[in-house]
């Protein structure tokens, strides 16, 4: 327990294999749930897919965040590298695993409907056709390659400003998960009949090797539109930002935030070994006791002149 006027010790960080496996295990089940509700609700709507993927990133921030950082995407784990609250390497690592969690959500609903029977599912490149995400001829509403790059682009934007000032250590509020959840669902939702929804590069690939040849040749602009949007968002907020916020921690720091996610983390980039601590917390300075009527300093040649001996 630490005493007034001391800075407890951090706690350890969570290893980096831990960290990386959360954050595929994460990413499986957002496109698991989005995928999943798309290919199997009979109210597929482009509101129930959206809250579909809102309430799967909701769980997995309740659950891993606090370890994470990473918010398993990989356009939100670039933001969080931008902004300095993790380091470059784990969010390369991150975004490797997001991927990979989305292509192992893919393949699991493959063998869930390879034991369906026969004629219950269209076949296999049809229906993740229809998942993929297009834009011009394959988009559901015909939208332009522009439009959807603009929409997917101030959409992530938008999303990464929510996501960093809700698990800003500042921010109290015990919400965080719940309302980046929310935006996630709503922008998702709106996307829906733009781009059959993304705002998630690995999500936008996990379906491609399993559709038309077309959507591998249009996925590189949800991985460009989203990417762009969060470093953009990212890179404003660090520039306002105050810079001691930005300093890390050797680990979860003390101060964790109500969404489940920290805003110093053990991964961030610093200049300076000395970062790599909690920051002490400022001690007021205690002024020295003044008295009333101080003493006069003595003075052996008035003392002289004054004497009654002289």
């Amino acid at each position: 327990m630490s005493t007034s006027g001391t800075t407890p010790a951090p706690a350890q960080a969570y290893p980096l294999s831990n960290r990386v496996a959360l954050e595929g295990l994460g990413s499986f089940f957002i496109v698991f749930a989005g995928l999943a509700t798309a290919l199997f609700s009979p109210a597929g709507s482009a509101a129930t897919i959206g809250f579909a993927y809102g309430l799967a990133l909701v769980a997995c921030l309740i659950s891993f965040g606090h370890v994470t950082n990473g918010f398993f995407n990989p356009a939100f784990s670039l933001a969080m590298a931008v902004a300095g609250r993790i380091k470059w390497l784990a969010a390369v690592l991150y975004i490797v695993a997001q991927t990979i969690g989305g292509l192992l959500a893919t393949a699991v609903l493959v063998a869930l409907m390879k034991v369906m029977p026969a004629g219950a599912t269209p076949e296999t490149p049809k229906l993740f056709a229809a998942l993929a995400n297009g834009f011009d001829s394959h988009s559901p509403s015909q939208v332009p390659m522009v439009g959807v790059l603009i929409v997917e682009i101030v959409l992530m934007a938008v999303l990464v400003a929510v996501v960093l000032g809700a698990s800003s250590a500042r921010n109290k509020s015990t919400m965080g998960p719940i309302g980046i959840g929310l935006a996630f669902a709503v922008a998702v939702t709106i996307t829906m009949p733009l781009s059959n929804g993304s705002l998630n590069p690995a999500r936008a690939t996990s379906v491609i090797f399993l559709a038309d040849s077309w959507a591998l040749g249009q996925v590189w602009l949800f991985w460009l539109a989203p990417l762009f949007g969060a470093a953009l968002a990212a890179a404003i907020y660090r520039s306002f930002a105050p810079a001691r916020s930005l300093v890390t921690v050797d680990g979860p720091a003390e101060d964790i935030v109500a969404t489940g996610t920290q805003d110093i983390d053990s991964d961030a980039d610093t200049d300076d070994d000395d970062d790599n601590a909690a920051l002490p917390k400022p001690v007021p300075a205690v002024p020295e006791p003044v008295t009333s009527d101080p003493a006069p300093k003595k003075n052996d040649a008035q003392d002289f002149f004054d004497s009654k001996d002289k």
